[in-house]
């Protein structure tokens, strides 16, 4: 059911890595976006799905739902260093903008692991609302986004008394989110209705539906915020949303069953992990179109923020 993806950065090199958790493969590939090359299989047990690297880029977090937990991977030596033990619901993953939490969304339980990065022992968990998928941090480290899939919600966290701030209805079936440089907007797709939901983080009010095609499943940003890429399941596609009029401009074709999705460093080429083809497509968003296809594991997904930020 969830799946993810990852991306990192390594300082021997001068952009961030990309790291793709294949779900069916048991791996995690580490692509080189300088050459467009898997320079890395990873192995990673327990079918790895939601993925997150550290803005430092020092550790990767990859959530393992029948492993029961979260594989820590140490970036230089490429190798799975340690796990967290958690439950079989744990999907969404994200680090704290200063690298000292992970938060794991856990999909049975209905709530939110706040782990210590450096002990990587639970600090706390928060209740939500039903099956907490996709995760997103706000850049100033004030609020924790949760996309609540089958209660058709979003809920706000603070994360200084790490209490729910609002829970905002959205529409069928939440589950990537991603948000903006300046902590505005957040979008969220919504798998079973087709659209994607824009909301203002300051009142957590909606302000825009917007169609795209079938099963909606993760976006990300490019062009400093002028573009929402988002992956379409069923339609083998990706849409290009233009930020400014809230209306899908283009629609992209990429390989089957695109799911995770994210924009290296450069804020112009967009990385999409193919499920059902097991590869990766790179998008120029500037081109608008498909430059490379990478060929990856069994059961690419790459469901969470797979680049060092």
């Amino acid at each position: 059911m969830g799946i993810a993806a990852v991306f990192l950065y390594s300082p021997t090199y001068a952009a961030p890595f990309a790291y793709i958790t294949n779900q069916l493969g048991d791996s995690i590939s580490v692509i080189n976006p300088q050459t467009n090359a898997v320079e890395n299989t990873i192995s990673v047990s327990g079918k790895p799905a939601g993925v997150a690297v550290s803005p430092n880029g020092e550790r990767v977090y990859v959530s393992t739902p029948e492993a029961q937990g979260v594989a820590v991977i140490d970036t230089t030596k490429n190798a799975v260093i340690s796990t967290i033990k958690l439950s079989e619901g744990a999907l969404g993953i994200a680090v704290s903008p200063d690298n000292s939490r992970i938060y794991v969304a856990d999909w049975y339980q209905n709530s939110v692991s706040v782990i210590d990065a450096k002990t990587l022992q639970i600090i706390a968990t928060i209740e939500v609302e039903k099956s907490p998928s996709g995760l997103m941090v706000s850049s100033d480290n004030r609020f924790l986004y949760v996309a609540n899939r089958m209660s058709n919600s979003v809920s706000q966290i603070d994360l200084k008394t790490l209490q729910m701030r609002n829970v905002t209805p959205v529409d069928k079936h939440p589950f990537g989110l991603t948000l903006d440089a300046k902590n505005e907007r957040l979008y969220v797709a919504n798998v079973q209705s087709d659209d994607v939901s824009v909301l203002d983080t300051k009142t957590m009010h909606l302000i825009a539906t917007i169609p795209v095609q079938k099963m909606p499943y993760a976006a990300t940003l490019a062009k400093n915020d002028a573009l929402l890429f988002v992956t379409n399941q069923s339609e083998d596609s990706v849409s290009v949303i233009d930020t400014q009029t809230l209306k899908e401009i283009k629609i992209i074709t990429v390989g089957d069953k695109p799911e995770g999705i994210a924009t290296q460093s450069d804020d112009i080429h967009v990385y999409v992990a193919n499920w059902f083809d097991n590869t990766v497509s790179v998008i120029d968003a500037n081109t608008l179109a498909v430059v490379e296809t990478i060929k990856t594991g069994s059961g690419s997904r790459a469901f969470g923020q797979f680049f060092s930020r």
